[in-house]
């Protein structure tokens, strides 16, 4: 059954569709991007994200065109800056402010925009967070052309980007399956007033070696295969236990899923509207 439009829900606006993954590639056709978007923005979902660095634009490009036909101001837009790629595994890094600079004009014409919403960097060094590349971003936010500044990563990157004072808006992993230290940056970063924004949370709820069986597990098998190991969970939960989690004991104001499917875009609208702490009996094999 189809879940009905709840664009009141305060749990639903919790969540973001990331417009990433297969919707960057020919493994997925356009239309159907567009369709996900659409269903979710029906179903309450106002946050939006992606990058130049799936498929190359690709994935800007089809929010891009989806958003034509949305109320561009209900919606947060973000995508994100430093890494651009030319395929599936070719990526390339460049946090210079020329880079960074080319790479926001080029993400602004794919969307369609004048403005984002929000801009991440994407996984930068502590290094790469020079003074030449701040002060710019800093003169992009007093323009209007950003309207926040974040940094999406995984550790020391999160705690030099705090250390400037510039982001406000901060992209990690948030499951039931993180290491204690990688849990305390999380309290560390929240205790500072800056928004979290989790992804990965459905981690728990993913096999370690699944069966493809959808486009989209055909693109994380395919991803996990041609990648470095980036850790798995021990900690076993449903989907709605895992979205759960991450909004509640997980501490995320909001949290990010990308899915092909219709069905289970609605199955995260639910467990994401109606999410309380799980009760869990421990962890399963």
């Amino acid at each position: 059954m189809a879940v009905k439009p709840i664009d009141q829900a305060i749990g639903v606006r919790r969540l973001g569709l990331g417009v990433s993954g297969p919707h960057g590639t020919s493994l997925l056709a356009p239309k159907s991007t567009h369709a996900i978007i659409h269903r979710a923005f029906e179903l309450g979902v106002r946050l939006f994200d992606t990058a130049p660095s799936y498929g190359a634009g690709e994935a800007e490009r089809r929010l891009g065109e989806a958003l034509k036909r949305l109320p561009r101001f209900e919606c947060i837009i973000s995508t994100k800056v430093g890494v651009t790629s030319s395929g599936m595994t070719r990526r390339v890094r460049d946090f210079s402010p020329d880079g960074v600079r080319r790479s926001i004009d080029d993400s602004l014409k794919r969307l369609g925009l004048h403005r984002l919403d929000w801009l991440f960097l994407h996984g930068p060094a502590p290094s790469e967070l020079t003074p030449e590349l701040l002060k710019m971003l800093a003169e992009l936010k007093v323009s209007g052309q950003i309207g926040a500044l974040g940094v999406a990563g995984r550790g020391g990157e999160i705690d030099a980007a705090l250390a400037t004072g510039l982001f406000s808006v901060f992209m990690a992993p948030v499951h039931a399956g993180l290491k204690s230290w990688d849990i305390e940056r999380l309290i560390q970063l929240k205790a500072t007033g800056a928004e979290l924004v989790g992804f990965q949370t459905l981690a728990p709820a993913l096999p370690r070696f699944p069966m493809p069986t959808t486009v989209g597990a055909a693109w994380r098998l395919a991803r996990g295969l041609a990648a470095r190991p980036m850790g798995t969970s021990s900690t076993r939960m449903t989907a709605a236990e895992s979205l759960a989690w991450a909004l509640t004991l997980g501490g995320a104001h909001r949290v990010i899923t990308t899915t092909t499917r219709l069905d289970h875009l609605e199955h995260n609208v639910r467990a994401a509207t109606y999410a309380t702490p799980p009760q869990l009996g421990g962890p399963s094999d």
